[in-house]
């Protein structure tokens, strides 16, 4: 096997596993989206269930109103509503800033890739750059996944945390009112 044989069948095996981690960070972002659905969701069903059902306005007024509530019921019950009602905000903040449209790399640009390929020598050359655009849309990728990621990990934190508060703080309306 000549040595250029030997180049193209390197290159031809990169190119292909070059091509598979591009598919797998595309694969990855749509799992990380899919998740951020199911944290809305979730959300929305919280919000819904405990804080507009247990949580309601009248227990919350009268934590101000009735006089048999003492002062430290009262600084509980602000408390906890107030801490509530920031944690579920921050789910929902870090959720969306997952679905967020972000600058997710394509390959390259069809048009601009068709004049360098008719410009190049030999089909060695077309498939250098070929992996070369395929390692740099997946490392790229790879960045903007990772944040996501990050964002919704972030985002499940609170929403676990204001869904314990919520119904911490609804127990305490309920029994003080």
């Amino acid at each position: 096997m000549s040595e250029q044989n030997k180049t193209r069948d390197l290159l031809v095996r990169q190119h292909e596993y070059f091509q598979y981690l591009f598919e797998q960070e595309q694969k990855r972002a749509v799992s990380i989206v899919g998740g951020a659905k199911v944290h809305i969701a979730f959300l929305v069903f919280i919000l819904g269930s405990v804080l507009l059902r247990l949580i309601t306005p009248e227990n919350i007024i009268a934590l101000f109103t009735d006089s048999t509530v003492g002062a430290m019921a009262r600084c509980i019950g602000v408390l906890m509503v107030t801490l509530s009602a920031i944690t579920l905000i921050g789910a929902a903040v870090f959720t969306l800033f997952v679905m967020k449209i972000w600058l997710y790399d394509r390959l390259c640009d069809p048009i601009v890739r068709l004049g360098q390929t008719l410009l190049m020598e030999d089909e060695l050359e077309v498939l250098s750059k070929s992996i070369s655009d395929f390692a740099v849309a997946t490392d790229r990728n790879n960045r903007v996944n990772n944040q996501r990621a990050t964002y919704l990990g972030r985002g499940l934190n609170c929403l676990v945390v204001g869904t314990l508060l919520s119904i911490i703080t609804s127990f305490i309306l309920n029994i003080s009112a």
